[in-house]
């Protein structure tokens, strides 16, 4: 008998490779092991999203087109 060790970065990847792997004749068994939660880019970008969800950013913002002309004039 032999024993294959795969490491994915999502948790979901990891169960649909294991239900991949049910499926093949000569799989006798598959074990999923969560060691931690997974961090990848979508998962950092909804934290950063849920914390200024609450705050009212650009609420002293009267005029936007100003703001933006503001913004872009290199020589103010």
């Amino acid at each position: 008998m032999s024993t294959v060790s795969v490491i994915v970065e999502q948790s979901n990847h990891a169960v649909m490779l294991a239900e991949w792997l049910k499926n093949i004749r000569f799989v006798q068994n598959v074990t999923i092991s969560v060691d931690k939660t997974a961090s990848g880019n979508a998962s950092a970008i909804q934290q950063a999203l849920d914390a200024i969800q609450s705050k009212r950013l650009f609420s002293e913002i009267i005029d936007p087109v100003a703001y933006q002309k503001q913004m872009r004039d290199e020589w103010s």
